[in-house]
């Protein structure tokens, strides 16, 4: 073979090659599709666009997209989405171990990764329980209020379950889970990087997405314990909101939820600082169902009576996400479709966190 017919053998090979695994890429995802997704993403969001009358965003897109959709077909809905991003019931094990004689904490596995709560009890209970979820900043005991609401909830003799996202705060550590490339092992620091979980494909249930590394331990935790209680609620800021927005549409058991600087509609993600982390927008279940959707279920019983309260908090000139003008659009539409039990409050803060007083009022006046 002489070297031009080397050569051309060469670019065939490489050609080959790369059509293959562009076509892998393109159809199965492979790496580094998500990469290539947040790239796009960081580009096509790095020029500030201004919020104006060509936003295809308004009444008539939301009812169309919402309220064709009848309460039966929601409920088919959280049915598929419980398979799609909960894991087999037997998968599971909880654990309770004391902590002290006021609190305890609960432990349950995915993979051998284990995913932490702790629950404080009441001094003197109202079979009530209170959860609260911290965002990416991690352990919520290192927030001021978290610690006030909490102190403020057991004094109103409810019980007080503190969370964390996955990978963060008091669930900090590697994590390692199947993935058509093998396992993937991720060390404590690229645990916290929630993009990297975006590869988990589980061959004994290849119908699972990746939300499911996320939202399934939390859910089987929430669900062991929501029987012991009359009335359970959840509330939780940043990715800790993100949390409570899928929690509450998926567990009927919670009546009240408080999501704060959590999520807005993917229609509002092309807006500098609305994105959101990859939990938030690049799982392809939101091929699937769309936040008004989730929003909906927030409220739906498991008969599909809107018996359940749900209010969305956003801080005006918060310093991360989820601000004005964009939450005040958001606001003005769910104010015009007056969704039963599906409230919006915008807040006068500048910073990304959480206004424990009107938390304290929200819970005063629910209906």
């Amino acid at each position: 073979m002489n070297l031009k017919s080397k050569l051309i053998f060469f670019i065939l090979i490489i050609s080959t090659f790369s059509f293959i695994w562009g076509l892998g890429i393109g159809v199965y995802k492979w790496f580094p599709y998500f990469y290539l997704l947040e790239a796009k993403q960081i580009f096509s969001t790095g020029f500030k666009k201004e919020i104006n009358e060509n936003i295809p965003i308004d009444n008539t897109f939301v009812q169309k997209h919402t309220e064709s959709i009848g309460e039966k077909s929601l409920l088919l809905k959280r049915e598929k989405l419980i398979k799609k991003v909960i894991f087999n019931k037997s998968f599971f094990n909880i654990i309770n171990e004391k902590i002290n004689d006021n609190s305890e904490k609960i432990t349950t596995d995915i993979y051998n990764n284990k995913i932490n709560a702790v629950l404080t009890y009441a001094p003197k209970s109202k079979e009530c329980l209170r959860i609260y979820i911290q965002g990416h900043g991690g352990d919520p005991f290192f927030y001021s209020y978290h610690n006030k609401l909490l102190k403020y909830f057991l004094n109103e003799g409810c019980d007080f379950l503190s969370m964390s996202m996955t990978g963060l705060g008091i669930n900090e550590g590697s994590f390692s889970y199947p993935s058509r490339y093998g396992q993937m092992i991720l060390d404590k620091n690229m645990a916290k990087d929630h993009k990297n979980y975006a590869f988990f494909y589980d061959k004994n249930n290849p119908n699972l997405d990746p939300l499911a590394l996320f939202i399934t331990p939390h859910y089987k935790i929430i669900k062991s314990l929501t029987s012991n209680y009359k009335d359970t609620s959840i509330m939780g800021i940043s990715g800790g909101g993100w949390y409570t927005v899928w929690l509450s549409a998926l567990i009927p058991n919670i009546k009240f939820s408080v999501s704060y600087a959590g999520s807005l509609p993917m229609e509002y993600r092309k807006f500098e600082g609305i994105g959101g982390d990859w939990e938030q927008q690049n799982s392809q279940i939101y091929d699937y169902v769309s936040y008004w959707e989730l929003y909906k279920l927030m409220t739906l019983d498991e008969t599909g009576k809107t018996n359940r309260q749900a209010i969305l908090v956003y801080n005006d000139q918060d310093d991360c996400c989820f601000y004005n003008p964009y939450a005040q659009h958001f606001k003005s539409i769910i104010d015009e479709l007056n969704w039963k039990n599906f409230n919006v409050i915008i807040d006068e803060n500048d910073k990304h966190t959480m206004n424990v007083e009107l938390i304290k009022e929200v819970y005063q006046s629910r209906k």
